[in-house]
């Protein structure tokens, strides 16, 4: 499957947030920026994404399961993207979405409205398992203490947001009670656990962390 290519499953109104802010202190130069090596695109099953810059990729990884995608951050893409600027700098990735929950810029979607949010550092997730997700019903995760990527109702986060500080992501992922997939499912359609492995410093595109 091309980057950007969409499976005949992707669910009609779900939508993306792509977590793409924040500083990357361990990265020179900015981990999104650097481009994916085909070793390591090939090691995680995702060859078409070989030599494809890693936020590029990352979106390409969404678009293939949902419809509409919003690029929380600073962030310059070569595609239809809604690119909402952080407004809580330096808060974590829980406060920006919170806050992007909480505004109107998602006040024509209704609450029965499939999320999926995937960090924009790990793009590497197949887009069949991304796509059930989507598709499934109630608030999920991949794998227990694995906050992202995860998949819930438009309703139940902004619910969530609502009525509770909710500091970090798994603090987030606990308030929808959010449910780990079977993991005979994930072994199936993610044998390599690619949807979990992420980009945080040089060294990671080189020799992949062990999971």
């Amino acid at each position: 499957m091309a980057p950007g290519s969409a499976p005949e499953s992707v669910p009609a109104g779900a939508i993306g947030i792509l977590l793409a802010g924040g500083a990357s202190r361990r990265f020179p130069g900015g981990k999104l920026d650097a481009l994916i090596p085909a070793t390591l695109a090939d090691l995680r099953g995702r060859p078409e994404l070989a030599g494809v810059r890693v936020l590029d990729a990352a979106y390409a990884t969404l678009a293939a399961a949902v419809s509409e995608i919003y690029v929380l951050g600073d962030a310059s893409l070569p595609h239809p993207a809604r690119v909402v600027t952080d407004r809580v700098l330096h808060a974590g990735p829980a406060a920006s979405l919170a806050d992007l929950l909480a505004s109107e810029r998602l006040r024509n979607h209704g609450d029965a409205t499939r999320v999926i949010v995937l960090a924009a550092d790990a793009p590497f997730a197949p887009p069949l398992l991304l796509g059930l997700m989507a598709a499934a019903q109630g608030s999920l995760i991949v794998q227990e203490g694995e906050p992202l990527p995860f998949a819930a109702a438009l309703g139940a986060l902004r619910k969530a947001v609502r009525e509770g500080q909710l500091p970090r992501l798994r603090d987030l992922a606990a308030a929808l009670g959010a449910a780990p997939l079977d993991p005979r499912i994930v072994s199936r359609l993610d044998p390599l656990g690619a949807a979990l492995a992420d980009i945080d410093s040089p060294e990671d595109l080189e020799t992949p962390s062990p999971r």
